[in-house]
């Protein structure tokens, strides 16, 4: 359609309606690429943007000193997350936090832990397991009875009423790590528990649209920024006692995003000397106002058309902008490639 226009509106243009209708071509075929990036939810590294500065004493004055960071020193990073969820259950509330796989939530959820413990509070940090398995683990951390009188071991259901009981008559507070993976029953015994107002942190990758998940608020744990990637690289660097360049930390952190544990891990396989590209960090780059700009474009050349008499100026970019804004309202109606909550 573009090679068309242009054939059809050489003729009788003046020297800015060729310029315009040039421009407008380069940024249709910019828009062209845009759009084919963004129906693929195309990933790209933002980490591009960093260049860590630390071995010139020139460069030094533009940016940050290196941190000075202890092998095995244990940092929060999400320390904003983590009083907005003691808070919360603080007030007897429940919260989900959802991200994906080692973006942090097993590394809060012990943060969370340590600080309630730390107050006096108790509280039972589960991992899914059978059903029958969590609620004894339950029982264990909360010294309930698994047994009675006759010192028979309580079944399921009435491990159940004993720590629903419990929660009712203490403050205490039930943290589950990767409560997707739990059985749906066990979820559901969970949502009964809500129902008491018992106190509850759950961590899950990807949760489902249903039962407890469905029911109470949840914070979605964003990528780390730039200089906490650096410095778990750093660290990690450090207990494996290997000394990284500037240019490497770089590509490695463009491998790793905003993903903690995957920082670690591309440490550990730069140690090993493997050579991987790519990466399973989820980051897309928003070129949202690069297809407005363009819109844009087709509209003002419509317009000169219209100032300047040129009818096949004008033309064009009528038809230019109709299928440009019909195509842009059919990708946004299109599903997101991704749903953390399906």
């Amino acid at each position: 359609m573009l090679a068309t226009g242009a054939i059809v509106a050489v003729n009788g243009l003046n020297p800015l309606s060729l310029l315009t209708l040039g421009m407008g071509g380069i940024l249709a075929l910019l828009a062209a690429v845009g759009r084919r990036s963004w129906t693929r939810s195309l990933r790209v590294a933002i980490a591009s943007k960093f260049t860590p500065k630390v071995s010139s004493l020139d460069e030094t004055a533009l940016t940050e000193p290196e941190p000075d960071i202890t092998p095995g020193e244990f940092k929060i990073y999400r320390q904003a997350e983590l009083n907005r969820t003691t808070a919360s259950l603080l007030a007897n509330g429940a919260i989900l936090i959802a991200g994906e796989d080692g973006s942090g939530k097993s590394v809060l959820a012990s943060a969370v832990v340590e600080k309630l413990q730390a107050d006096g509070y108790m509280v039972a940090f589960i991992e899914p397991a059978t059903p029958k398995q969590m609620l004894l683990e339950i029982a264990h951390q909360f010294d309930i009875p698994t047994e009675n009188l006759e010192g028979k071991a309580l079944t399921a259901d009435k491990l159940q009423v004993a720590i629903a009981t419990f929660l009712e008559e203490n403050t205490a507070f039930l943290i589950l790590d990767d409560a997707h993976c739990c059985d749906a029953k066990f979820r559901m015994w969970l949502k009964q528990l809500r129902r008491i107002d018992a106190p509850m942190l759950l961590l899950a990758t990807d949760p489902p649209r249903t039962d407890i998940f469905i029911n109470i608020p949840r914070i979605e744990l964003k990528p780390l920024p730039e200089y906490a990637i650096r410095e778990i690289m750093i660290q990690a660097a450090a207990e494996r006692a290997i000394a990284l360049k500037p240019s490497e930390l770089s590509k490695l952190q463009e491998r790793a995003g905003g993903n903690p544990m995957l920082a670690s891990r591309a440490v550990d396989e730069e140690y090993l000397g493997l050579e991987l590209e790519g990466a399973d960090h989820r980051r897309y780059f928003d070129i949202t106002p690069l297809i407005l700009l363009v819109g844009v474009v087709f509209v003002v050349m419509r317009f000169i058309g219209l100032g300047t008499n040129d009818q096949a100026l004008y033309i064009f970019g009528g038809i230019a902008a109709a299928v440009f804004l019909g195509l842009s309202r059919l990708l946004y109606n299109l599903p997101p490639e991704d749903r953390r909550i399906r």
